[in-house]
């Protein structure tokens, strides 16, 4: 919501803008990955969707098509954001980690709930604060603007 308001990321010095491919990357990434967390906890809702159950069923079955469908779109996602502040990538990359662990081994589901807060979190924390608007350079490698006077 910060981010709303002041139209600029929260950490200025900080953010780097995504480039078109890159943001591309993210956007496919991130809708696959909530079509794989929405099929597995709302099937009703992802099964009325036009091809939502034909998708659907095998990611709910755990196998390697849901591997695929888990593992790829975040392996994108890292990709699309690397050019960013070193530590937020490594937070981004253990939050999913813990995600896809979690899912496809045997734990509890409270611990995959706390996983995905984790990334829910790392991620909101990314968008607002270290993606920046503008051309794809970094903030340090633009020119300063001319001084008139």
């Amino acid at each position: 919501m910060a981010r709303l308001v002041v139209s600029r990321p929260l950490l200025p010095r900080r953010a780097v803008p995504l480039t078109r491919p890159e943001l591309a990357v993210a956007v496919v990434s991130l809708v696959t990955l909530v079509f794989h967390c929405a099929a597995m906890f709302f099937t009703p809702w992802t099964d009325t969707l036009p091809g939502g159950e034909f998708l659907g069923e095998p990611i709910r079955q755990l196998g390697t098509v849901s591997h695929w469908t888990y593992w790829l779109p975040a392996g994108a996602l890292l990709l699309a954001v690397r050019r960013l502040w070193w530590p937020a990538p490594v937070v981004l990359a253990v939050a999913l980690a813990g995600v896809g662990i979690t899912m496809f081994w045997p734990y509890m589901l409270v611990t995959h709930l706390a996983w995905l807060a984790a990334a829910g979190l790392a991620w909101v924390f990314i968008a607002g604060a270290l993606i920046g608007g503008g051309s794809g350079a970094h903030p340090a490698s633009r020119p300063a603007p001319a001084r008139v006077g």
